[in-house]
């Protein structure tokens, strides 16, 4: 390359460059000199400030953390670690609809997080530029920062705590039902129960502190039976009947209350296709409060008064025309001893809430169970809702029976000489039902089921002193008298007996 000839500037010598190329390299130096000058000072005084101003531990003085300031001295973990306990015992209400549950965090599962916290805390005054944690750090000094505490749910102790108070707000449905007798539908009311994931997720979503309250969320249960499906039952159709009488004097007053107040609570359930029944859901608890009175009712082995005795000669009842019905029964249980009102294998004892009767309805339309009371002392059930579906014939075996003891009991509220005729003795039974089911489509069904009645005794009541030589002979089928037998094994009559299939009277 060729060398370029020099600049004149640079060709003068330094004594004869101009003046004013030396006056200017002289205001550019000391310019030069000045800007690094401020900029020194500048940064010392950042410096400075970052030191005095800034924050220097991992959470900045001052802080306050969930309402209380985080203490100077001492680690922030230890300090948090003993919030975490204390607020275990902080109080917690669930409410819905005005009604409130008190507890505690601790025990619905929630508790604070010491990790989760300490990482808000410590994002004040270390994030960002140094200007805005110089200043989040003097705004913390003058107690002018708040944190929230973070917390974390044991949902699996959250869930055990709700589904444990969810039937304080569950409301059950009240099906639809046709009343036949006074002509009148009784519309469905849907009911509630309480949304566990949704509760779940208020709890999420809340800021907890001490006093915390938290909405229950529940949700709408529909009712099994609607208005829409009493109109599908066709009531002009009986698919089955079945009837029994009882007493309306004596002893028998009280049982009659107790049987009628029991139809009235079952008469006009409608039952969709595929549904089930139950008994006891729908007859409620024997009280006084729910219309049932004192009456003679099974205990042991011996008759005694009882809330609600005789709603078992309803229960039977219902059993007998579901059988004849060919409705599925889902479960049964026999009487411990022999029923006067119906035969062997139809009856149907019931206890609330132990011992139910449950049916369900297997045809595809809807039926109606209609109970009246065609005289006074009769109590029917009628299956309504099409026409039979099949012949349905019912029969029952004895493969083995058993005789009874007389049993003589002293009761000293009587008077001398005095002597009550407390029960007659009845036999008991193991019997075998079988029910053969001819449907009109050609298909033939055949179902069996086992009942065993125990033998009950003859009870006689006597005054302290009384000559039992003045008792009656032992009637029929009686072994003896309770506690005085010679030989148990040998004073048991059994004996093979065989009863026909028979249809119950229209």
């Amino acid at each position: 390359m060729r060398d370029l000839p020099p600049s004149p500037i640079e060709k003068l010598p330094k004594t004869e460059r101009s003046p004013l190329r030396s006056q200017r390299s002289s205001v550019q130096k000391s310019t030069l000199l000045l800007v690094l000058g401020i900029g020194t000072s500048v940064a010392a005084g950042l410096g400075l400030g970052a030191y005095r101003y800034g924050p220097r531990s991992p959470v900045v003085e001052g802080l306050f953390l969930g309402e209380q300031r985080v203490p100077d001295e001492g680690s922030p973990a230890s300090w948090l670690a003993r919030r975490q306990l204390d607020a275990l015992g902080w109080e917690a209400r669930f409410h819905h609809d005005g009604e409130i549950v008190e507890t505690t965090l601790g025990a619905v599962g929630v508790e604070i997080d010491v990790q989760a916290s300490l990482d808000r805390a410590g994002e004040v005054g270390h994030v960002g530029s140094l200007l805005r944690r110089m200043r989040e750090a003097r705004l913390a000094r003058s107690s002018q920062v708040f944190v929230p505490l973070a917390f974390w749910i044991d949902e699996a102790k959250a869930r055990r705590f709700l589904e444990s108070i969810a039937p304080r707000f569950s409301v059950a449905p009240v099906d639809a039902v046709l009343d036949l007798e006074n002509k009148r539908k009784i519309e469905d009311v849907p009911g509630r129960e309480l949304d566990i994931d949704a509760s779940l997720a208020e709890m999420r979503a809340t800021s907890f502190e001490d006093g915390v309250v938290i909405r229950l969320v529940t949700k709408r249960v529909p009712a099994k039976v609607t208005a829409l499906d009493l109109a599908q039952v066709d009531v002009t159709k009986v698919v089955a009947a079945f009837e029994t009488s009882f007493s309306l004097f004596g002893s028998g007053a009280g049982r009659a209350v107790n049987i009628r107040n029991a139809a009235r609570k079952i008469d006009g359930v409608v039952l969709p296709p595929g549904a089930g029944f139950s008994f006891n859901d729908r007859v409620g608890a024997r009280t006084r409060e729910n219309g049932f009175t004192l009456a003679p009712e099974i205990q042991g082995d011996e008759l005694t008064d009882g809330i609600g005795g005789g709603t078992c000669q309803l229960s039977s009842t219902l059993h007998g025309a579901a059988v004849y019905g060919a409705l599925e029964v889902l479960h049964r249980q026999g009487h411990s001893r022999a029923s006067s009102y119906t035969k062997l294998g139809l009856d149907a004892t019931v206890s609330f809430p132990v011992v139910d009767l449950k049916l369900k309805n297997p045809y595809p339309f809807p039926v109606m169970i209609h109970a009246h009371f065609p005289q006074p002392n009769k109590v029917r059930v009628e299956i309504l809702g099409g026409e039979p579906v099949a012949k349905v014939e019912y029969g029952y075996g004895v493969g083995q029976s058993y005789d009874f003891v007389r049993r003589i009991t002293v009761k000293s509220h009587l008077p001398p000489g005095k002597r009550i005729h407390r029960q007659k003795g009845v036999r008991g039974y193991d019997v075998t039902s079988t029910l053969r089911i001819s449907y009109v489509d050609g298909r033939v069904e055949e179902r069996r089921w086992f009942s065993g009645y125990r033998p009950s005794p003859e009870v006689y009541w006597v005054a302290p002193g009384y000559d039992e030589a003045n008792l009656p002979p032992l009637p029929e089928h009686a072994k003896g008298i309770e506690g005085r037998l010679a030989d148990a094994s040998t004073a048991t009559a059994s004996f093979p007996v065989s009863t026909p299939a028979q249809a119950p009277a229209p």
